[in-house]
């Protein structure tokens, strides 16, 4: 190690012999230029109180004076907050940057990897300290689990996306948590509501129990339902209007010829059920135009193959299908096919939502299209109006249907 004399040391680091950049400081480069600031800065920081270099001007930085600027107290103090979250990180095993935007509540941190650090800093008592994080105003968000298992994710990652987008705008932040329905229970909610501390409770995809719908009509955090109807209008709600785009899909079939249509419905929830009864209220109104409904929840495939071998067989005489989704659409034309139907030519087929599969098929699926980023957004808004007038009676608001033509529907001549 070099040794050096009384007056070297009071020269800055780059200039001192034995530094790696000594020699090459006058090469005029925006990092070295940089570098060289900021070791000004630490350098004069430790000077004595009123040393010459310690107000002396370099690289254009302003003079330093005791008592003024950033002092040795001012550098200390980034350092204390710093070294807490170093602490933070190594318990949590994770980097010190992943622990600051978990603690502001940046996105793309996953929600149990937040909970786990936000818990270490509040053992910590960091979170005491930063009444910015303390003060965040957080939407408890349940996203149903379908969207991991149903092949339903881009539908709800887009409805997620518009809820985060536009909630950050109004300066609110989700606490998102994937959830299976039938395990969702009361204590499942009190345990999350005491790490978030919401102002609100979001479900996505899900039809609250009568317990949980009872807990909320008593408590004082509001619910909203996305993608959800509250048959007693006790609950805001923002949804696809589910009837009229059941209605719209049976119209389309039934202009094209088609007199005999199937209805193929999954999983029952009050959405699907208003789609149910606009289709069939269609049908009610066109002269000589009947329906099968036909229920696949538990065992698609099997029930599939067994109502197309009906129609194989002449029992049944449908020549079009609506599917209540796009994924029971997808399963119905692979049925179709393995039992040597044709689509469109043999039978027409046409789903709903709209998902990115319909267009990888072939020919592509005939569907009709929700706009998930219009659900978002109108979902925050109603939540800000609840927010804001609490005593309100509740809405619901439905966001239109349109139809996306593919190549799954035939247009056919009645005899």
């Amino acid at each position: 190690m070099v040794k050096l004399p009384p007056k070297q040391l009071l020269r800055p680091l780059w200039t001192r012999p034995g530094n790696a950049a000594y020699g090459n400081c006058a090469v005029n480069c925006v990092t070295c230029v940089k570098r060289k600031l900021s070791q000004t800065i630490l350098f004069r920081a430790q000077m004595p109180r009123g040393s010459m270099l310690a107000g002396r001007k370099r690289h254009g930085t302003r003079p330093w004076r005791a008592g003024r600027g950033r002092g040795r107290a001012d550098l200390r103090r980034p350092q204390r907050r710093h070294a807490n979250q170093t602490a933070i990180a190594r318990a949590a095993g994770v980097s010190v940057s992943t622990v600051s935007r978990a603690l502001s509540n940046a996105p793309g941190i996953s929600d149990e990897r937040r909970t786990q650090i936000r818990r270490l800093a509040h053992e910590a008592g960091y979170l005491g300290r930063s009444p910015a994080v303390v003060a965040t105003r957080t939407l408890l968000t349940y996203v149903t689990a379908s969207i991991a298992t149903g092949g339903l994710a881009p539908f709800y990652d887009a409805i997620v996306s518009a809820l985060v987008a536009t909630a950050r705008e109004a300066g609110l932040a989700l606490g998102v948590r994937l959830v299976d329905e039938a395990a969702l229970d009361i204590k499942r909610l009190e345990r999350d509501a005491a790490l978030e501390t919401p102002i609100a409770t979001l479900f996505v995809g899900i039809d609250p129990s009568p317990a949980i719908a009872a807990r909320y009509l008593a408590g004082e955090t509001p619910l909203v339902l996305v993608n959800g109807y509250d048959p007693d209008m006790r609950f805001d709600g923002v949804a696809p209007n589910n009837f009229f785009g059941g209605a719209l899909a049976a119209r389309h079939l039934l202009e094209a010829g088609h007199r005999s249509l199937l209805y193929v419905e999954d999983h029952i929830r009050w959405t699907t059920i208003q789609r149910r009864r606009g289709f069939i209220a269609a049908l009610e109104r066109w002269p000589g135009a009947r329906h099968t409904v036909l229920g696949i929840a538990g065992n698609p495939e099997a029930a599939l193959a067994a109502e197309i071998e009906r129609r194989r067989l002449g029992d049944s005489d449908w020549t079009a299908m609506f599917c209540v989704n796009d994924m029971s659409a997808i399963r119905a034309i692979g049925a179709l096919e393995a039992a040597g139907f044709h689509v469109p030519v043999d039978i027409s087929v046409l789903g709903f939502d709209d998902l990115p599969y319909a267009s990888m098929m072939n020919p592509p699926l005939s569907t009709m299209t929700v706009d998930t980023g219009m659900i978002g957004r109108q979902a925050i808004g109603v939540l800000l109006r609840r927010l804001a007038e609490p005593a309100a009676p509740a809405v619901q608001i439905d966001c239109g249907v349109r139809l996306k033509l593919g190549g799954t529907i035939a247009q056919v001549t009645q005899k």
